[in-house]
């Protein structure tokens, strides 16, 4: 009887310690509309540079999807700028593309490596992370290494869940 009882809690309390470990997981899962673009970057001393947000022209083709087999498709139609000298301001329209990552919780993040982007120097991206800020937005950052040495140039898209 003794030995029943003791499998009982054990099974009890397995149930219970992984229904909380569950529970304090995000749910990014879902689709999430790109909703504000910040471009900026940083020189070797940390100072900001050429920082710029785009709240426009945003469509439904920007956006960012995760699925429950841990792949992500982030969709976009439009190149952004810097503001930069010798930059156009104007977002330029492009052929509507998806990229396909794989994402891996980490911590409080996640981290997203890329499937089907073009075979660029790999020294070139230093990573791509998506974080909750609320239940529902996320923030998707994406870390360059600039050629000059030192200079880091950032990517922060905003989305809300759909």
């Amino acid at each position: 009887m003794k030995i029943k009882h003791f499998a009982f809690l054990i099974a009890i309390s397995a149930v219970l310690f992984a229904c909380k470990k569950d529970s304090n997981k995000p749910n990014i899962i879902g689709k999430w509309q790109e909703t504000k673009l910040r471009l900026y970057g940083t020189d070797s001393t940390g100072a900001l540079l050429y920082d710029t947000t785009y709240l426009a022209p945003f469509t439904a083709l920007d956006y960012i999807q995760f699925n429950k087999n841990d792949t992500c498709l982030v969709g976009s139609d439009h190149y952004f700028y810097p503001n930069k000298p010798g930059n156009t301001n104007q977002p330029q329209p492009l052929q509507a593309g998806i990229a396909v990552f794989t994402y891996t919780p980490v911590g409080s993040k996640f981290v997203l490596l890329p499937q089907n982007l073009p075979n660029i120097n790999s020294w070139y991206n230093v990573g791509d992370t998506v974080s909750n800020i609320s239940a529902n937005t996320l923030l998707f950052r994406s870390v360059i290494r600039s050629i000059a040495p030192g200079y880091k140039i950032y990517q922060d898209a905003y989305y809300t869940r759909k």
